[in-house]
């Protein structure tokens, strides 16, 4: 079969609490001087405490498959499974330069030619077996419309499994991620497409009779940091 070719931006926001009180009355002695408690003090410099405006990291896209996660989540996920067989991939992979879309694509198609990185972990020997993860960044609208296609179902026109399904979105990793889970009709494996867009990057996880462990946020902490 072959790799299905495919793909959100939550701001944080920080304020500053001052917070007074008035002394508090003395020990009950003549003559004693009020006391305040140290925990609520206030600030000896009348001026506001400015709030600072978070900035987001620009994400690093890494060149190469064997550097999408740090070393040792690549070791207990992609174990020894072959990379980018071309006897299985009948397409560039590894690092690409993104390609101006057919002019009949859809939001998909689209998100596959502004790809910069294709990963794909197959054994050819397998019959349904393998992992891919594809990264590359497109401009706001197309991000923001590519999410409202995803979670929109649409009628079929491929014999693709992942053609007119409707994803589950929601916020996560600091972007939107859009899900879709389904079980191989012949094997009864768990199939699973995961996208995530954040700051213009789409990422996109599809494996096959392949569990992993929160690759994704692995996938996102080698991105941004």
């Amino acid at each position: 079969m072959k790799h299905p070719v495919t793909a959100g931006v939550v701001g944080l926001a920080l304020a500053a609490l001052l917070v007074g009180c008035t002394p508090s009355a003395g020990d009950g002695r003549p003559g004693a001087a009020p006391t305040t408690p140290v925990a609520t003090e206030v600030a000896a410099s009348p001026e506001p405490t400015p709030i600072r405006t978070p900035t987001t990291r620009p994400a690093s896209i890494p060149t190469d498959c064997t550097d999408l996660v740090a070393p040792e989540v690549y070791a207990a996920t992609m174990r020894d499974t072959p990379l980018n067989d071309p006897a299985f991939f009948g397409q560039p992979m590894g690092q690409v330069t993104p390609a101006a879309p057919a002019e009949d694509a859809d939001p998909r198609g689209v998100v596959a030619a502004a790809d910069q990185l294709r990963c794909g972990w197959r054994d050819i020997r397998a019959d349904t077996t393998g992992l891919f993860v594809d990264v590359g960044t497109v401009d706001p609208a197309t991000a923001e419309a590519y999410v409202a296609w995803l979670a929109e179902p649409r009628e079929a026109t491929t014999p693709s499994w992942l053609d007119g399904v409707a994803y589950a979105c929601a916020p996560a990793h600091g972007g939107t991620q859009c899900q879709y889970t389904t079980t191989h009709p012949m094997y009864g494996t768990e199939m699973a497409d995961t996208v995530l867009v954040r700051d213009g990057v789409v990422v996109t996880v599809t494996q096959s009779n392949y569990p992993t462990d929160d690759l994704m946020g692995a996938v996102v902490t080698r991105l941004w940091g």
